[in-house]
């Protein structure tokens, strides 16, 4: 994929276990199983969508922050995103997502802190997840930068 990319597909297949859950087959033989929680009367084998949801969220965000990383060039020395997600029941519609919040933490070296910076702020406007959602999930990322000398 270049920066000219104009339409990307993705695609996924999904089948039932006979059970409370079922498979996700993407291309190249990836498979991830999935699973109703137990609070909705299902196993809890698995992930659930709503885990699957809020990971592709950070997902989303790591990999935004990675390709950003790519242009600015600086020394990254860690990246860590937290999500915390909230679905809540809200009759009588059943439930619904109504947020997200999200801790980004970049660690590089004090050469790097500026560069680090604009990376996070150049993540949070690009990242195509979060925008494509942000008016129906509230989102509310913070960020923080912290220096890690070499050792």
């Amino acid at each position: 994929m270049t920066d000219q990319t104009k339409k990307i597909e993705f695609k996924s297949d999904l089948s039932w276990d006979g059970k409370s859950g079922g498979k996700i087959t993407l291309p190249k033989g990836i498979v991830i199983h999935i699973d109703t929680p137990k609070e909705f009367g299902g196993e809890g084998r698995y992930l659930c969508p709503d885990e699957l949801f809020f990971s592709a969220i950070g997902g989303c965000l790591l990999t935004t922050f990675l390709f950003m990383h790519r242009k600015l060039k600086f020394n990254l020395k860690g990246l860590r995103i937290s999500v915390n997600g909230d679905v809540e029941y809200q009759s009588p519609e059943g439930y619904r997502v109504t947020g997200a919040r999200v801790k980004l933490t970049a660690e590089t070296d004090k050469e790097g802190k500026e560069k680090a910076q604009n990376c996070v702020e150049m993540t949070k406007k690009f990242c195509h997840i979060t925008r494509s959602i942000e008016e129906s999930v509230p989102i509310k990322i913070t960020s923080e930068v912290v220096m890690k000398e070499s050792e």
